[in-house]
Protein backbone atom coordinates (compact mmCIF):
# COMPACT_ATOMS: atom_id res chain seq x y z
CA UNK A 1 0.00 0.00 0.00
CA UNK A 2 1.28 3.82 -0.96
CA UNK A 3 0.22 7.06 1.21
CA UNK A 4 -0.25 10.20 -0.17
CA UNK A 5 1.17 13.20 1.43
CA UNK A 6 -0.89 15.98 0.54
CA UNK A 7 -0.07 19.48 1.13
CA UNK A 8 -1.63 22.82 0.46
CA UNK A 9 0.22 25.06 -2.12
CA UNK A 10 0.79 28.77 -1.32
CA UNK A 11 -1.23 31.60 -3.04
CA UNK A 12 0.51 34.62 -3.95
CA UNK A 13 -1.36 37.66 -3.78
CA UNK A 14 0.02 40.55 -6.67
CA UNK A 15 -0.84 43.83 -6.29
CA UNK A 16 -0.55 45.75 -9.55
CA UNK A 17 0.37 49.42 -7.58
CA UNK A 18 3.16 48.07 -6.06
CA UNK A 19 6.52 48.42 -8.91
CA UNK A 20 9.07 45.52 -7.35
CA UNK A 21 11.44 47.14 -10.20
CA UNK A 22 12.22 49.64 -7.21
CA UNK A 23 12.84 47.07 -4.95
CA UNK A 24 15.49 44.42 -6.34
CA UNK A 25 15.58 42.54 -2.50
CA UNK A 26 11.69 42.09 -2.77
CA UNK A 27 12.27 41.00 -6.59
CA UNK A 28 14.70 38.55 -5.68
CA UNK A 29 12.73 37.05 -2.99
CA UNK A 30 9.86 36.53 -5.50
CA UNK A 31 11.86 34.94 -7.98
CA UNK A 32 13.14 32.22 -4.97
CA UNK A 33 9.34 31.72 -4.03
CA UNK A 34 8.28 31.26 -7.80
CA UNK A 35 11.35 28.90 -7.81
CA UNK A 36 10.35 26.35 -4.23
CA UNK A 37 7.01 26.57 -5.69
CA UNK A 38 8.18 24.89 -9.04
CA UNK A 39 9.95 22.31 -7.14
CA UNK A 40 7.41 21.37 -4.64
CA UNK A 41 4.99 21.18 -8.08
CA UNK A 42 7.36 18.63 -9.59
CA UNK A 43 7.79 16.74 -6.34
CA UNK A 44 4.18 16.56 -6.21
CA UNK A 45 4.24 15.35 -9.57
CA UNK A 46 6.61 12.31 -8.71
CA UNK A 47 4.23 11.35 -6.43
CA UNK A 48 0.88 11.66 -8.00
CA UNK A 49 1.95 9.86 -10.55
CA UNK A 50 2.46 6.70 -8.78
CA UNK A 51 -0.71 6.44 -9.58
CA UNK A 52 -1.20 6.51 -13.50
CA UNK A 53 -4.02 7.47 -15.54
CA UNK A 54 -5.53 5.61 -18.39
CA UNK A 55 -3.16 7.23 -20.38
CA UNK A 56 -2.95 3.41 -23.10
CA UNK A 57 -3.93 4.16 -26.63
CA UNK A 58 -6.74 1.40 -27.44
CA UNK A 59 -7.10 0.08 -30.84
CA UNK A 60 -10.52 -1.71 -31.40
CA UNK A 61 -11.57 -4.08 -33.69
CA UNK A 62 -14.73 -4.85 -34.13
CA UNK A 63 -15.14 -8.31 -33.40
CA UNK A 64 -19.92 -8.58 -33.35
CA UNK A 65 -21.92 -6.48 -34.58
CA UNK A 66 -26.02 -6.54 -35.60
CA UNK A 67 -26.76 -3.78 -38.22
CA UNK A 68 -30.62 -5.28 -38.67
CA UNK A 69 -30.36 -4.97 -41.74
CA UNK A 70 -32.39 -8.32 -42.53
CA UNK A 71 -36.01 -8.64 -42.97
CA UNK A 72 -36.00 -10.63 -39.30
CA UNK A 73 -34.62 -10.94 -36.26
CA UNK A 74 -31.57 -12.65 -36.67
CA UNK A 75 -31.33 -16.04 -34.52
CA UNK A 76 -27.80 -16.90 -35.08
CA UNK A 77 -27.00 -13.79 -32.72
CA UNK A 78 -30.13 -13.25 -30.63
CA UNK A 79 -32.75 -15.53 -28.55
CA UNK A 80 -36.35 -14.43 -27.17
CA UNK A 81 -37.39 -14.58 -23.60
CA UNK A 82 -40.87 -14.90 -22.82
CA UNK A 83 -43.92 -14.25 -20.46
CA UNK A 84 -43.23 -12.83 -16.70
CA UNK A 85 -39.96 -14.46 -15.46
CA UNK A 86 -41.91 -17.14 -13.11
CA UNK A 87 -40.11 -20.17 -15.26
CA UNK A 88 -37.14 -18.60 -13.42
CA UNK A 89 -38.62 -18.18 -9.79
CA UNK A 90 -39.13 -14.75 -10.47
CA UNK A 91 -42.14 -12.53 -10.17
CA UNK A 92 -42.45 -9.90 -12.69
CA UNK A 93 -39.00 -10.81 -13.72
CA UNK A 94 -37.96 -10.05 -10.34
CA UNK A 95 -38.88 -5.91 -10.23
CA UNK A 96 -42.53 -6.23 -10.28
CA UNK A 97 -43.01 -5.85 -13.63
CA UNK A 98 -46.53 -6.27 -15.71
CA UNK A 99 -45.60 -7.13 -19.07
CA UNK A 100 -45.67 -10.26 -20.66
CA UNK A 101 -42.76 -10.98 -23.67
CA UNK A 102 -43.71 -12.59 -26.47
CA UNK A 103 -41.79 -12.89 -29.88
CA UNK A 104 -44.99 -11.72 -31.64
CA UNK A 105 -44.95 -9.05 -34.46
CA UNK A 106 -46.65 -6.89 -32.68
CA UNK A 107 -43.97 -6.75 -30.03
CA UNK A 108 -40.49 -7.21 -32.11
CA UNK A 109 -39.55 -6.90 -35.79
CA UNK A 110 -36.95 -5.40 -38.05
CA UNK A 111 -37.95 -1.91 -40.54
CA UNK A 112 -35.69 0.01 -42.68
CA UNK A 113 -32.69 -1.27 -40.87
CA UNK A 114 -33.75 -0.89 -37.33
CA UNK A 115 -34.88 -2.61 -34.66
CA UNK A 116 -38.20 -2.20 -33.21
CA UNK A 117 -39.27 -3.36 -29.04
CA UNK A 118 -42.65 -2.47 -28.85
CA UNK A 119 -44.86 -2.33 -25.77
CA UNK A 120 -48.35 -2.29 -25.89
CA UNK A 121 -51.42 -2.28 -23.52
CA UNK A 122 -53.63 -5.37 -24.36
CA UNK A 123 -54.90 -8.40 -22.74
CA UNK A 124 -52.14 -10.94 -23.09
CA UNK A 125 -51.93 -14.06 -21.04
CA UNK A 126 -53.38 -12.81 -18.01
CA UNK A 127 -51.42 -9.51 -18.21
CA UNK A 128 -52.35 -6.39 -19.72
CA UNK A 129 -48.81 -5.16 -21.16
CA UNK A 130 -47.31 -6.85 -23.49
CA UNK A 131 -43.65 -6.56 -25.39
CA UNK A 132 -40.24 -8.28 -26.02
CA UNK A 133 -37.03 -9.28 -24.52
CA UNK A 134 -34.34 -10.57 -26.45
CA UNK A 135 -30.47 -12.11 -25.05
CA UNK A 136 -27.24 -12.80 -27.06
CA UNK A 137 -26.16 -15.91 -24.38
CA UNK A 138 -24.10 -18.67 -25.95
CA UNK A 139 -24.02 -16.50 -29.21
CA UNK A 140 -22.44 -13.72 -28.17
CA UNK A 141 -20.39 -13.59 -25.01
CA UNK A 142 -17.53 -11.60 -24.53
CA UNK A 143 -15.23 -10.53 -21.46
CA UNK A 144 -14.19 -6.75 -21.20
CA UNK A 145 -14.49 -4.27 -25.19
CA UNK A 146 -16.36 -1.68 -25.96
CA UNK A 147 -20.01 -1.97 -26.18
CA UNK A 148 -21.60 0.93 -28.38
CA UNK A 149 -26.02 0.72 -29.31
CA UNK A 150 -27.18 3.54 -30.89
CA UNK A 151 -30.96 3.75 -30.09
CA UNK A 152 -34.20 5.80 -29.67
CA UNK A 153 -36.17 5.58 -26.49
CA UNK A 154 -39.52 5.45 -25.58
CA UNK A 155 -41.61 7.66 -22.76
CA UNK A 156 -44.08 7.82 -20.45
CA UNK A 157 -44.85 6.94 -17.01
CA UNK A 158 -43.96 3.03 -16.20
CA UNK A 159 -41.84 2.45 -19.40
CA UNK A 160 -38.72 1.22 -18.52
CA UNK A 161 -36.00 0.67 -21.77
CA UNK A 162 -32.73 -1.38 -21.10
CA UNK A 163 -29.61 -1.91 -22.45
CA UNK A 164 -27.59 -4.28 -20.49
CA UNK A 165 -25.31 -7.27 -19.96
CA UNK A 166 -25.69 -10.34 -17.31
CA UNK A 167 -23.24 -13.04 -16.57
CA UNK A 168 -23.14 -16.06 -18.97
CA UNK A 169 -21.96 -18.23 -16.15
CA UNK A 170 -22.91 -17.23 -12.50
CA UNK A 171 -19.10 -18.39 -11.16
CA UNK A 172 -19.53 -16.61 -8.29
CA UNK A 173 -23.07 -17.28 -7.64
CA UNK A 174 -26.57 -16.17 -8.21
CA UNK A 175 -27.69 -12.86 -8.96
CA UNK A 176 -26.38 -10.00 -7.99
CA UNK A 177 -23.29 -12.09 -7.03
CA UNK A 178 -22.04 -12.77 -10.25
CA UNK A 179 -22.36 -8.84 -11.53
CA UNK A 180 -24.93 -6.86 -13.64
CA UNK A 181 -23.66 -4.06 -16.02
CA UNK A 182 -26.93 -1.71 -17.28
CA UNK A 183 -25.40 0.16 -19.87
CA UNK A 184 -28.74 2.45 -20.31
CA UNK A 185 -31.75 2.25 -18.50
CA UNK A 186 -34.56 5.21 -18.74
CA UNK A 187 -37.81 5.32 -16.08
CA UNK A 188 -40.06 7.36 -18.31
CA UNK A 189 -41.60 9.86 -16.52
CA UNK A 190 -37.57 11.39 -16.69
CA UNK A 191 -37.57 10.66 -20.12
CA UNK A 192 -34.55 13.25 -20.87
CA UNK A 193 -32.26 11.14 -18.16
CA UNK A 194 -30.46 7.58 -18.34
CA UNK A 195 -28.46 5.42 -15.98
CA UNK A 196 -25.84 3.35 -16.14
CA UNK A 197 -24.68 0.87 -13.39
CA UNK A 198 -23.46 -2.22 -12.09
CA UNK A 199 -25.40 -4.81 -9.50
CA UNK A 200 -23.23 -6.51 -6.99
CA UNK A 201 -23.09 -7.84 -3.67
CA UNK A 202 -23.44 -11.41 -1.83
CA UNK A 203 -26.95 -12.12 -2.54
CA UNK A 204 -30.78 -10.72 -3.35
CA UNK A 205 -30.60 -9.83 0.35
CA UNK A 206 -27.39 -8.41 0.15
CA UNK A 207 -28.01 -6.51 -3.26
CA UNK A 208 -25.61 -3.14 -3.65
CA UNK A 209 -25.31 -0.90 -6.64
CA UNK A 210 -23.17 2.14 -8.13
CA UNK A 211 -23.95 3.88 -10.82
CA UNK A 212 -23.84 7.67 -12.61
CA UNK A 213 -26.92 9.64 -14.68
CA UNK A 214 -26.30 11.71 -17.60
CA UNK A 215 -28.97 14.60 -18.64
CA UNK A 216 -29.49 15.64 -21.68
CA UNK A 217 -28.46 19.53 -22.52
CA UNK A 218 -32.12 20.10 -23.88
CA UNK A 219 -35.00 17.81 -25.66
CA UNK A 220 -35.59 13.74 -24.52
CA UNK A 221 -33.93 10.58 -25.31
CA UNK A 222 -37.36 10.04 -27.36
CA UNK A 223 -36.74 12.44 -29.96
CA UNK A 224 -33.81 11.54 -31.75
CA UNK A 225 -31.12 8.51 -31.35
CA UNK A 226 -28.40 8.55 -29.40
CA UNK A 227 -25.20 6.01 -28.83
CA UNK A 228 -25.20 4.59 -25.46
CA UNK A 229 -21.46 2.90 -24.95
CA UNK A 230 -19.66 1.41 -22.15
CA UNK A 231 -15.88 0.85 -22.23
CA UNK A 232 -15.63 -2.18 -20.17
CA UNK A 233 -11.55 -3.67 -18.99
CA UNK A 234 -10.49 -5.15 -15.93
CA UNK A 235 -9.78 -2.38 -13.89
CA UNK A 236 -13.03 -0.01 -14.59
CA UNK A 237 -16.02 0.76 -16.64
CA UNK A 238 -16.89 3.31 -18.13
CA UNK A 239 -20.43 4.90 -19.27
CA UNK A 240 -20.87 7.10 -22.47
CA UNK A 241 -23.75 9.33 -24.35
CA UNK A 242 -22.52 10.08 -27.65
CA UNK A 243 -18.77 9.70 -26.54
CA UNK A 244 -19.31 11.53 -23.81
CA UNK A 245 -17.91 10.15 -20.83
CA UNK A 246 -20.24 10.47 -17.46
CA UNK A 247 -19.79 7.90 -15.13
CA UNK A 248 -16.40 5.45 -13.98
CA UNK A 249 -16.72 2.22 -11.84
CA UNK A 250 -13.28 0.90 -10.20
CA UNK A 251 -12.46 -2.10 -8.75
CA UNK A 252 -11.93 0.02 -5.25
CA UNK A 253 -15.22 1.71 -5.56
CA UNK A 254 -17.02 -1.77 -4.36
CA UNK A 255 -14.53 -2.86 -1.97
CA UNK A 256 -14.75 -4.74 0.02
CA UNK A 257 -16.97 -6.30 -2.16
CA UNK A 258 -15.69 -9.09 -4.69
CA UNK A 259 -15.12 -7.20 -8.22
CA UNK A 260 -17.30 -9.95 -10.54
CA UNK A 261 -16.56 -8.40 -13.51
CA UNK A 262 -13.88 -10.35 -15.31
CA UNK A 263 -16.01 -13.10 -16.50
CA UNK A 264 -17.72 -13.29 -19.90
CA UNK A 265 -21.37 -11.36 -19.55
CA UNK A 266 -23.91 -11.16 -22.92
CA UNK A 267 -26.06 -8.46 -23.95
CA UNK A 268 -29.92 -8.38 -23.24
CA UNK A 269 -32.06 -5.72 -25.10
CA UNK A 270 -36.04 -4.77 -23.49
CA UNK A 271 -38.40 -2.75 -22.76
CA UNK A 272 -40.30 -3.34 -19.76
CA UNK A 273 -43.43 -2.06 -17.81
CA UNK A 274 -43.93 -0.89 -15.02
CA UNK A 275 -41.88 -2.55 -11.84
CA UNK A 276 -41.02 -1.10 -8.42
CA UNK A 277 -38.27 1.57 -9.81
CA UNK A 278 -40.54 3.29 -12.71
CA UNK A 279 -43.85 2.65 -11.05
CA UNK A 280 -47.23 1.47 -13.09
CA UNK A 281 -48.55 3.28 -16.25
CA UNK A 282 -51.25 6.06 -15.13
CA UNK A 283 -53.96 8.17 -17.45
CA UNK A 284 -50.96 9.87 -18.68
CA UNK A 285 -49.17 7.32 -20.41
CA UNK A 286 -49.06 6.69 -24.41
CA UNK A 287 -49.04 3.33 -25.81
CA UNK A 288 -47.77 2.30 -28.09
CA UNK A 289 -44.41 2.75 -26.72
CA UNK A 290 -41.22 2.23 -28.28
CA UNK A 291 -37.28 1.34 -28.53
CA UNK A 292 -36.03 1.66 -31.52
CA UNK A 293 -32.29 0.39 -32.38
CA UNK A 294 -30.18 1.45 -35.21
CA UNK A 295 -27.06 -0.83 -34.43
CA UNK A 296 -25.41 -2.93 -31.59
CA UNK A 297 -21.40 -3.35 -31.71
CA UNK A 298 -19.13 -4.92 -29.85
CA UNK A 299 -15.37 -4.03 -30.11
CA UNK A 300 -12.33 -5.55 -28.50
CA UNK A 301 -8.32 -4.90 -28.82
CA UNK A 302 -6.53 -7.16 -31.23
CA UNK A 303 -5.01 -8.27 -27.64
CA UNK A 304 -6.47 -8.82 -24.67
CA UNK A 305 -3.90 -6.53 -22.81
CA UNK A 306 -4.66 -3.90 -20.46
CA UNK A 307 -2.66 -1.46 -18.78
CA UNK A 308 -3.18 -1.68 -14.99
CA UNK A 309 -4.60 1.66 -14.58
CA UNK A 310 -5.70 2.32 -11.23
CA UNK A 311 -4.44 -0.04 -8.78
CA UNK A 312 -6.63 -0.96 -5.69
CA UNK A 313 -6.36 2.06 -2.71
CA UNK A 314 -6.94 1.76 0.99
CA UNK A 315 -8.46 5.09 0.68
CA UNK A 316 -12.34 5.36 2.26
CA UNK A 317 -12.27 9.08 0.74
CA UNK A 318 -11.31 8.56 -2.75
CA UNK A 319 -10.38 10.85 -5.77
CA UNK A 320 -9.73 9.24 -8.93
CA UNK A 321 -8.11 10.00 -11.95
CA UNK A 322 -9.83 11.99 -14.19
CA UNK A 323 -10.65 10.74 -17.58
CA UNK A 324 -9.98 10.88 -20.36
CA UNK A 325 -6.43 12.33 -19.42
CA UNK A 326 -4.96 13.83 -21.36
CA UNK A 327 -8.03 15.60 -22.64
CA UNK A 328 -9.81 18.44 -24.67
CA UNK A 329 -11.75 20.40 -23.63
CA UNK A 330 -14.29 18.48 -21.38
CA UNK A 331 -12.78 15.74 -18.64
CA UNK A 332 -15.01 13.99 -15.90
CA UNK A 333 -13.57 14.04 -12.52
CA UNK A 334 -15.13 11.20 -10.16
CA UNK A 335 -14.73 10.67 -6.44
CA UNK A 336 -16.36 8.46 -3.77
CA UNK A 337 -17.22 9.71 -0.36
CA UNK A 338 -18.05 6.94 2.51
CA UNK A 339 -20.77 8.80 4.23
CA UNK A 340 -22.76 12.00 3.57
CA UNK A 341 -20.91 15.00 4.02
CA UNK A 342 -20.10 18.55 2.92
CA UNK A 343 -17.53 18.38 -0.16
CA UNK A 344 -15.80 21.20 -2.42
CA UNK A 345 -14.16 20.10 -5.31
CA UNK A 346 -11.35 22.96 -6.51
CA UNK A 347 -9.03 23.42 -9.50
CA UNK A 348 -5.81 25.27 -9.76
CA UNK A 349 -3.57 26.09 -12.32
CA UNK A 350 0.29 25.28 -11.44
CA UNK A 351 0.78 28.83 -9.65
CA UNK A 352 -1.31 27.95 -7.21
CA UNK A 353 -4.33 29.92 -8.24
CA UNK A 354 -7.42 28.58 -8.31
CA UNK A 355 -9.05 28.39 -11.56
CA UNK A 356 -13.00 26.78 -10.56
CA UNK A 357 -15.16 25.23 -7.78
CA UNK A 358 -17.43 22.94 -9.58
CA UNK A 359 -18.67 21.32 -6.65
CA UNK A 360 -19.51 23.15 -3.23
CA UNK A 361 -22.10 21.17 -1.78
CA UNK A 362 -23.70 18.30 0.46
CA UNK A 363 -23.69 15.47 -1.14
CA UNK A 364 -24.90 11.93 -0.21
CA UNK A 365 -22.47 8.98 0.19
CA UNK A 366 -21.41 7.27 -2.58
CA UNK A 367 -20.19 7.71 -6.24
CA UNK A 368 -20.14 10.91 -7.75
CA UNK A 369 -19.04 12.10 -11.50
CA UNK A 370 -18.47 16.27 -12.33
CA UNK A 371 -18.08 17.11 -15.98
CA UNK A 372 -15.24 19.95 -16.12
CA UNK A 373 -15.28 21.61 -19.07
CA UNK A 374 -11.64 23.55 -19.69
CA UNK A 375 -12.47 25.43 -23.05
CA UNK A 376 -11.55 28.98 -21.54
CA UNK A 377 -8.19 27.57 -20.41
CA UNK A 378 -4.80 27.29 -21.96
CA UNK A 379 -3.24 23.73 -22.84
CA UNK A 380 -1.17 22.95 -19.12
CA UNK A 381 -1.21 20.98 -16.15
CA UNK A 382 -4.12 21.59 -13.46
CA UNK A 383 -4.73 20.62 -9.87
CA UNK A 384 -7.62 18.95 -8.72
CA UNK A 385 -8.32 19.01 -4.92
CA UNK A 386 -11.25 17.46 -3.03
CA UNK A 387 -12.17 18.88 0.58
CA UNK A 388 -14.63 17.12 3.39
CA UNK A 389 -14.73 16.28 6.68
CA UNK A 390 -13.33 13.13 6.11
CA UNK A 391 -9.76 14.57 5.00
CA UNK A 392 -8.94 15.95 1.15
CA UNK A 393 -7.13 14.30 -1.70
CA UNK A 394 -5.47 16.29 -4.60
CA UNK A 395 -4.45 14.83 -8.30
CA UNK A 396 -2.78 16.67 -11.36
CA UNK A 397 -4.69 16.50 -14.78
CA UNK A 398 -3.50 17.19 -18.16
CA UNK A 399 -5.37 19.33 -20.76
CA UNK A 400 -3.57 19.06 -24.64
CA UNK A 401 -5.58 21.69 -27.37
Amino acid sequence: MMSHQIFRMPRIAVHSHYDTSKHPKWSCRSAKLVLLRFLLTAFFLMAVTAFPPHSKAQDWQLVWSDEFDGDVLDETKWSYQHGTGSQYGLWGWGNGELQFYTDREENIYIEDGKLHIVARQEAYANRYYTSARIRTINKGDWKYGKFEVRAKLPEGQGLWPAIWMLPTENVYGTWPASGEIDIMELIGHEPDVVHGTVHYGTSADDHRFRGGTHRLDEGLYSDAFHTFSIIWSPTRIAWYVDDRLYYIVFPSSIAPYHWPFDQKFHLLLNVAVGGIWPGSPDDSTEFPQEMVVEYVRVYQEETETYAADEPERSFTLQLHQNYPNPFNPVTTITFDLPEATHTRLEVFDMLGRMIDVPVNESLRAGSHSVQFDASELSSGTYIYRILTDQGQLTRLMQLVK
